[in-house]
C-alpha cells in the first residue's frame, strides 16, 4: 500500500495581525496586537477575530480578523502557506482612517526544496483610505512585487537596478542631503533615512544583501491626488507638519521570509509614539 501522506523536514511559517499600538505621549498606552494568530510549524490553521476597541481620541477599530494555513499540494508537489487580515473601520488620531484595511501574503515552496520560494501579495488593499482627512485612492504595486517573486530574482534585479522604484524611500532619491538632514530633523520617526538612501545610490552593487526593505506604495503621488496641500509626499511615506510620519505597504524581504505592512503612523511631535496595521508574514525552513 502507498502511503497517502506526505512526510519532510518542511516546517511551515506565517503569522498576522491587524493592528497593533504604543503611544508614550500625550497619554501612556498600548493596544496589543489585534487578532494576532500564529500557524503551527506542521502546518494546518489557525484563525482569530477581535472585537472594536476605542482608546479616547488616539486609535479605534470597529473589527478586526486574521487567518493563516499551511499544507501540502499534492497535485503540483509544493508546500502552501498563507496569511491574511482585516482591519474594519480604523482610526489612528483620525490622521489615518480606513473603512477596510486587507493585508495577505501567500507563499509557494516546491516540494523538493531546490528553488527559491515564490511570495505574492494580490488581493491586499485599502478601503476608503483617508490620511489627514483627505481621501486618497492607493493601488499597491502586488504587479512589480510579482514579477520580483523570489529572493534570487529581487537580489539580481538589486544588482542590475532594474528595481529601484520597490526601494522604501525611493520617492527620497532625488532630495538634497541638505534636504534629507532637515526632514530627519523635523520627523524624527525618519532618522536614519538618509542612511538608508545613500545605500540605495551606491554604485557598487556586487554583494548580495541580507534583507531588503521595499515598499508597494512608491509609485504614489500625494500632490497629484490632494493638490498642493501642507503635507509633503514621497511616495509611500507621508510627512503631516506637528503630526509626523505615516508610511504606507512596506515589505522587509529576507532569503526566507517576507512580511508586509499596509500602515505605519509614526507620531513625533504634538505626542509621540507609533501603530501598524495590516501586517501578514510568512517564509520557508529548508531541511538543512
Amino acid at each position: 500500500m502507498t502511503c497517502t501522506r506526505h512526510h519532510s523536514q518542511y516546517v511551515y511559517s506565517a503569522s498576522a495581525h491587524a493592528l497593533a499600538a504604543e503611544f508614550e505621549r500625550p497619554k501612556k498606552c498600548s493596544l496589543a496586537p489585534q487578532a494576532s494568530v500564529v500557524l503551527a510549524g506542521h502546518g494546518g490553521h489557525g484563525s482569530t477575530r477581535s472585537p472594536g476597541q476605542k482608546i479616547d481620541g488616539l486609535i479605534s477599530f470597529e473589527e478586526a480578523y486574521a487567518e493563516v494555513g499551511g499544507s501540502f499540494d499534492d497535485c503540483h508537489g509544493t508546500h502552501t502557506t498563507y496569511a491574511w487580515s482585516v482591519l474594519e473601520g480604523v482610526s489612528v488620531a483620525e490622521m489615518l482612517t480606513a473603512d477596510r484595511v486587507v493585508s495577505r501574503v501567500a507563499i509557494y515552496c516546491a516540494g523538493d526544496n531546490k528553488t527559491d520560494a515564490t511570495y505574492d501579495f494580490t488581493g491586499s488593499y485599502f478601503e476608503n483610505l483617508r490620511i489627514a482627512g483627505y481621501p486618497v485612492d492607493i493601488k499597491l504595486d502586488t504587479n512589480s512585487l510579482h514579477g520580483h517573486n523570489t529572493f534570487g530574482k529581487l537580489a539580481q534585479a538589486y544588482k542590475k537596478r532594474t528595481c529601484d522604484k520597490l526601494l522604501l524611500g525611493y520617492g527620497m532619491c532625488d532630495l538634497s542631503n541638505a534636504k534629507l538632514r532637515e526632514l530627519e530633523e523635523t520627523y524624527h520617526a525618519l532618522s536614519g533615512m538618509s542612511e538608508i538612501v545613500a545605500e540605495w545610490k551606491k554604485k557598487d552593487r556586487s554583494a548580495e544583501r541580507g534583507v531588503y526593505r521595499l515598499s508597494a506604495a512608491n509609485h504614489f503621488n500625494l500632490e497629484e491626488q490632494i493638490g498642493k496641500t501642507e503635507l509633503e509626499g514621497f511616495g509611500s511615506i507621508i510627512c503631516i507638519p506637528k503630526f509626523g510620519v505615516i508610511r504606507l505597504g512596506e515589505i522587509i524581504v529576507h532569503r526566507h521570509s517576507r512580511s508586509l505592512t499596509m500602515f505605519r503612523v509614526q507620531m513625533c511631535s504634538s505626542g509621540h509614539g507609533g501603530s501598524e496595521g495590516g501586517t501578514t508574514s510568512g517564509g520557508t525552513t529548508p531541511p538543512i
